[in-house]
Formats: structure tokens, C-alpha cells, sequence
């Protein structure tokens, strides 16, 4: 049992949704973290990094474009997976995410819970 569990960070700032995505991760035996402002996301930066990073775009303090960004440019998180969790769905700014490299684009309205944990297990 001294197996290290996975562990996720999410960066969000819908309360709702990451108490759902914490409930669905957890009940796979995963480690979750949570952020839910850009300004924090960025201090975590400083911290070990997780297994996977799920990453809003849209959030207080600092955009998800900024946090990607800056986590590419620390040797310790460059080959983290960045998922993108957004509801911005427009060509640009999904080119702009996978430019800076994000690992895949989730549009969120577009997909249930189940379906966005089986995104990030691709990447464990």
C-alpha cells in the first residue's frame, strides 16, 4: 500500500463544479487539489507539481493563458499534462492553449464529469 496516489490540481473558480470533480476523482482513490483563483495558481506554481493539472481559462486574478504559460516555463511542470476546462470554445483560443501546451481542450458545457475523468486518466 505505499503506492503514492496520482494527484490532480484543479484550478477552478466554479465552487460547484470543483466539488463535483473532487467527489468523482477521490472516489477513484486520487489526490485533489484545488485552486480557484489565478493569483493562487500561481504561487501553487512553487509547489511540487501533481500528475495532471485541470486548468479554467476564465478565473480571478489571472487568466488560464497566463497560468499555462508560466507553469511551461518551470523545468519541474514543463511534461505535467495541462487539460484546458473551458467554456471558451473559439478556434483561437484553443489554438492559443495548445500553442502554449496545453495537452487537450475540454469545452465544459459540452461534457459530463465522467467523460472529463476519463480525459484526465488518459494522462495518469
Amino acid at each position: 500500500m505505499s503506492e503514492q496516489k496520482r494527484t490532480i490540481l484543479i484550478i477552478e473558480d466554479d465552487s460547484f463544479l470543483v466539488k463535483a470533480y473532487q467527489l468523482r476523482f477521490e472516489k477513484e482513490d486520487m489526490s485533489v487539489e484545488t485552486v480557484t483563483t489565478g493569483t493562487d495558481a500561481l504561487a501553487r506554481l512553487n509547489q511540487a507539481p501533481p500528475h495532471v493539472v485541470l486548468l479554467d481559462l476564465m478565473l480571478p486574478g489571472a487568466s488560464g493563458f497566463d497560468i499555462l504559460a508560466a507553469l511551461r516555463k518551470l523545468p519541474a511542470w514543463k511534461n505535467v499534462p495541462v487539460i484546458i476546462l473551458s467554456n471558451l470554445g473559439q478556434p483561437e483560443d484553443i489554438k492559443r492553449a495548445k500553442d502554449l501546451g496545453a495537452n487537450d481542450y475540454v469545452i465544459k458545457a459540452n461534457m459530463r464529469i465522467n467523460e472529463v475523468a476519463d480525459v484526465v486518466k488518459k494522462y495518469l
